[in-house]
């Protein structure tokens, strides 16, 4: 008697479930992980430009209180957005050192680089995504993926 094998009715792959549930539970770390800087940006924002503003209030170094809440304004966007600022400092200075003949040179630049956690969050949920779009091959690792080692 000849053997036949049964190929399996076409759907999902079993491990389309546990890899969906992971693929959502890294998302809600995402998304919390925006919630976070949200917050943070928020609070830290408001305490610097209320910061400012007190201070102002009681050196009297801006006779309007419009004067006041403007700068106030832009201490607390400087604590909530510090790149921003960064940038808008870097061009005061290379506007200034154009006009003075200055030196342009930012080598001593210690500036951060990328999030290799937040990189690495998003290529897990890239690839789960991927996966389930076409289940080929074998479903993603929970922990790791041979694509994504750590450094």
């Amino acid at each position: 008697m000849p053997v036949t094998t049964v190929e399996p009715p076409p759907g999902p792959p079993a491990d389309a479930p546990r890899v969906a549930r992971h693929l959502r539970r890294l998302e809600a770390l995402e998304a919390r992980h925006r919630l976070r800087r949200r917050t943070v940006r928020a609070v830290r924002g408001g305490l610097g430009g209320g910061g400012a503003f007190l201070v102002l209030v009681k050196a009297k170094l801006v006779g309007s209180l419009a004067g006041k809440l403007v700068v106030a304004a832009l201490v607390g966007i400087g604590f909530a957005w510090p790149l921003a600022t960064f940038v808008a400092v870097t061009i005061a200075v290379v506007i200034a050192a154009l006009f003075d003949g200055g030196s342009l040179d930012l080598a001593g630049c210690d500036c951060p680089g990328p999030n290799a956690r937040r990189a690495r969050l998003r290529a897990l949920i890239a690839e789960r995504r991927t996966w389930l779009a076409a289940p080929d091959g074998p479903a993603p690792l929970i922990r790791s993926s041979p694509k994504l080692k750590r450094a």
